[in-house]
């Protein structure tokens, strides 16, 4: 009898995790915003948490460390700003004016050839998705009231870390507990290099461009290496996205400014690929292209643009969890975890 209540036990409890399980899943989807919201706040909590580290490094303690951390970010925020701020300015005001014309003569020239009137019909307007973008970043939806949330968010994720990781720890079998706790910790290092790793691909890729454009005499130099820098942040595609302005503002000056901007492009977007890239992901983490080109898909089309900006960082932790808690404790192979020095025993898998 003791025998068959034990075994009725264990299918209703298994029977309740099953339906928590399905239930967690039915609201990932009405809940998916707030999700993004939360890795937004994770991603800048790594930030601090980086910003942090030389003053840990100094021996002040952890919470003033991590204010100070924060203290820097809006030094060095406010610094750029008013050294670059009116220059940049101006320089975006400048590029927001010309793009419209320059897409049109774009798109006269591409109705003037012979296969590009069917291209042309069918390819999106760029003007309306522009607008639809910035609609999304700056429009009265919300995304103010968000951003206050997602920072003050943040600075709570980089005080105590810990005490989130904890609780995530107690959402599993308590044997389990350290394997988790490792994984997570393991995630966040990925994401801290990763990030880090795509900030200096960033500033030198902009920084070359809008050099580079300065020499063509393209006007607006400075601002166009600073969306081809921001664009870089999306991988695989973004290097084409943000050279499309500088592009298209160079076709409506010429043949010469047209190809001369394209070699500036082609130089360095080279250097980042065949350079910047291997140079980074050595010391930090590589993740499959293709990983990442399904992870830009799937979540574009989820969450749109935003889904698009956190994918490749979504995709670094969730590869990192899957590597420690599936592959390496679960199956037992002994494949490299993102973002960790590969050891002798490591196949490289």
């Amino acid at each position: 009898m003791d025998v068959q209540g034990n075994t009725e036990g264990a299918v209703v409890r298994k029977t309740l995790i099953v339906l928590l399980l399905v239930g967690l899943a039915l609201l990932l989807v009405p809940l998916s915003g707030t999700l993004l919201l939360i890795f937004s706040a994770i991603l800048i909590a790594v930030l601090i948490r980086s910003a942090a580290a030389p003053f840990r490094m100094l021996g002040i303690p952890e919470t003033p460390a991590v204010l100070l951390g924060v203290l820097a970010i809006f030094a060095i925020l406010y610094l750029v700003g008013w050294l670059f701020g009116a220059q940049l300015g101006q320089e975006f005001s400048n590029v927001a004016a010309q793009l419209p014309s320059a897409i049109d003569s774009a798109r006269d020239w591409l109705r003037q050839q012979p296969w590009g009137q069917s291209l042309s019909l069918a390819s999106l307007d760029l003007q309306s998705y522009f607008g639809r973008a910035v609609s999304f970043a700056f429009g009265a939806v919300g995304a103010i009231t968000n951003l206050v949330l997602v920072v003050i968010g943040a600075i709570y994720f980089a005080l105590q870390p810990g005490l989130y990781v904890r609780g995530a720890e107690r959402l599993f079998p308590k044997e389990q507990g350290p394997r988790v706790v490792d994984a997570l910790n393991a995630s966040g290092v990925a994401l801290q290099k990763y990030l880090l790793g795509q900030l200096f691909t960033m500033t030198v890729v902009g920084s070359l461009v809008a050099i580079g454009l300065t020499f063509v005499g393209l006007p607006s130099a400075g601002a166009l290496g600073v969306i081809v820098g921001v664009a870089n942040f999306i991988p695989l595609v973004g290097p084409v996205i943000g050279a499309i302005p500088g592009i298209l503002l160079a076709f409506a000056q010429g043949p010469d400014a047209l190809i001369a901007a394209s070699l500036v492009y082609l130089v360095a977007q080279q250097a980042e690929g065949n350079v910047l890239t291997p140079l980074v992901q050595r010391w930090a983490v590589s993740i499959p292209p293709a990983l990442l080109l399904f992870a830009l898909g799937a979540l574009g089309s989820l969450f749109g643009i935003l889904g698009i900006l956190l994918a490749a960082p979504l995709a670094v932790v969730l590869y990192t969890l899957v590597t420690m808690l599936w592959s390496r404790n679960a199956l037992g192979y002994d494949v490299r975890v993102p973002g960790r020095r590969r050891s002798r025993g490591d196949d490289g898998g």
